[in-house]
């Protein structure tokens, strides 16, 4: 608290300070500019959800499968396998969470082989007709978590969810960015 220097409380510095904080906030309109904050969307009511824009656009949506895979990984490690669905699709999401991975925020990045499994990564897939094309090169963003299970072995039935926003490149660097999000419950 203010005091003045007789050592009475300074309630008009006080009432000063806040109403130049108000004005402040006022005139910059109360919120962080577009490039102080990061969008995160919504959670979806069930199911995974995502925005692909950029070198090719497009829209994934699925039930969403997380799986723990044992002895995954080039040590043998094993890691969370976390996605919008199996199989093929038009554009698929799919991440790898290492061993001990919790509710949160990650980094998500571009593995080196010996890291798979060791790092938060993320690949998305695009199926032409004729071939496959995966971007997982040169990433940069974050999988946040709000639920995820407390170990490996309480995958079956746990309640997933979280946001997503990245960036990343396929072989030939044509870039993309991905935002979205998942709601579901492990079948």
């Amino acid at each position: 608290m203010f005091r003045r220097l007789d050592g009475r409380p300074a309630r008009r510095a006080r009432a000063v300070s806040a109403a130049l904080l108000s004005a402040i906030l006022l005139l910059s309109g109360g919120t962080p500019s577009p490039a102080q904050r990061i969008e995160t969307p919504p959670l979806p009511a069930a199911g995974f959800t995502a925005t692909i824009a950029g070198a090719y656009e497009g829209t994934v949506s699925g039930a969403g499968v997380l799986k723990w895979l044992a002895h995954a990984g080039f040590a043998r490690q094993g890691y969370f396998f976390l996605a919008d669905g199996q199989g093929i699709r038009p554009h698929g999401v799919t991440f790898i969470l290492p061993r001990g991975t919790a509710p949160g925020r990650y980094a998500l990045a571009s593995p080196a082989p010996l890291d798979i499994g060791r790092v938060a990564s993320v690949r998305v897939d695009r199926d032409t007709g004729s071939a496959t094309i995966s971007a997982d090169k040169n990433t940069s963003g974050f999988i946040e978590l709000e639920r995820f299970p407390a170990d490996a072995g309480a995958v079956h039935g746990a309640a997933v969810s979280g946001r997503f926003a990245f960036a990343t490149e396929d072989a030939e660097g044509r870039r993309i960015t991905v935002e979205g999000a998942f709601s579901f419950r492990v079948k």
